[in-house]
């Protein structure tokens, strides 16, 4: 719900005094006169590994009596992210944005624009200037920002209430956020060639993204945005076809087959494991939650490893960090790799209904499925100890 921001704080930028500065304006109700910059080339938005990534780039400029400017080399679409410092939330040491903390803009080589802005209490409210993409953007924001406020308060209510209230706050959010994004979707299927209309589409549900692209011109489907939205139809299409697969992973089916590569780069079969017990357990080095599991998940192996075979299937990674995991945490059952950006009809995660890391999938000695699990909690362990004591 909030955005992790690290506050690195590299460089203060300078106005150029040979050309315009790409960013510039002025912002009223300055508390601070720091203001966070958060830049990224769209094109590398997609696979970011996380706001550490060394692609993302963090500065920090001074609006001395609350004028700013910013300038570095634009020679691509990059993405920019604003934010008054005085503005972001700490949490355990951290810093947030909200979702009215920051303004969020899109240049390309050649292109200036100018904001105006002005705290309202812990609202960045500002408008932009300079090129039509960014207007339209801004002023869409402006008008989503009573919705914003609502959510942030509402999340913000949640801490320290029992569960039961926290749902029921929760559900309220939800229904804020929906229309949201339906004043979105209405604003994009309004202006089909607009590349704002792109942009929302990123934010579309799974199984609608393709119904609102069909009706995008091309214009909107070849802007800046494309990366972006050709990242998230893949996306869709792996889950669509993750919920097309639930029905056949469903205890008592076979379970699929697939041949993956092991960490010492053999092919290796489900089918060999036949005749005994096998947990597939999906997984990542980026997953918190699978690498918190590991302890106990070796210390059921060690009991079970006489009728039991474990197969981490690494999903999302690269092959250099799932193979520096797999040493990192001296995993000792079956390690495979299912290669990243596949298409869906071969992914295995997508063959076994991943959608959720991890899942862990127990199958019987006649390679039929038992049950399947997400996430790391004791129902697992206790179908496991049944299964096999």
């Amino acid at each position: 719900m909030k955005k992790l921001l690290p506050l690195l704080l590299l460089a203060a930028a300078t106005a150029s005094c040979t050309r315009r500065p790409v960013i510039s304006g002025r912002i009223e109700g300055l508390t601070n006169d720091t203001l966070i910059v958060v830049s990224c080339k769209i094109a590398d938005m997609p696979d970011l590994s996380d706001d550490l990534d060394s692609r993302i780039r963090y500065d920090t400029i001074l609006a001395r009596q609350g004028r700013l400017t910013f300038d570095i080399p634009v020679e691509v679409p990059t993405q920019f992210i604003i934010s008054p410092a005085q503005l972001l939330e700490t949490f355990h040491g951290r810093r947030y944005f909200t979702r009215t903390s920051d303004i969020r803009l899109f240049l390309d080589k050649g292109e200036h624009v100018v904001l105006k802005g002005r705290i309202d209490s812990s609202v960045f409210n500002c408008t932009i200037e300079g090129t039509r993409l960014n207007r339209e953007l801004s002023r869409n924001k402006q008008q989503d920002l009573p919705l914003s406020v609502e959510m942030d308060r509402l999340q913000n209510s949640m801490e320290g209430k029992p569960r039961a209230e926290q749902e029921r706050i929760f559900r309220e959010f939800e229904q804020i956020a929906e229309r949201q994004r339906l004043r979105r979707t209405e604003y994009a299927m309004a202006n089909p060639n607009s590349p704002v209309a792109a942009y929302y589409l990123t934010y579309a549900p799974f199984d609608s993204l393709e119904h609102y692209y069909a009706k995008l011109g091309e214009k909107a489907r070849n802007s800046i945005f494309k990366p972006l939205i050709d990242h998230q139809r893949l996306r869709a299409d792996k889950y669509c076809k993750v919920q097309a697969a639930k029905a056949g992973t469903a205890p008592g089916m076979p379970a699929p087959e697939f041949v993956l590569r092991d960490a010492d780069g053999k092919e290796f079969a489900l089918s060999s494991l036949r005749g005994r017990y096998v947990v597939l357990d999906f997984w990542g080095s980026w997953c918190g939650w699978c690498i918190k599991g590991i302890p106990k998940m070796k210390r059921y192996y060690d009991r079970y490893k006489s009728k039991l075979e474990i197969v981490g299937i690494d999903c999302n990674d690269t092959p250099e960090r799932w193979l520096a995991a797999v040493e990192e945490h001296r995993l000792p059952w079956i390690n495979v790799y299912d290669p990243k950006d596949v298409p869906a009809a071969e992914d295995i995660s997508v063959e076994y209904a991943v959608s959720g890391y991890p899942t862990k999938v127990i199958i019987g000695p006649d390679g039929l499925i038992i049950g399947k699990y997400a996430g790391e909690g004791p129902d697992f362990y206790e179908a496991l100890h049944k299964t096999i004591k």
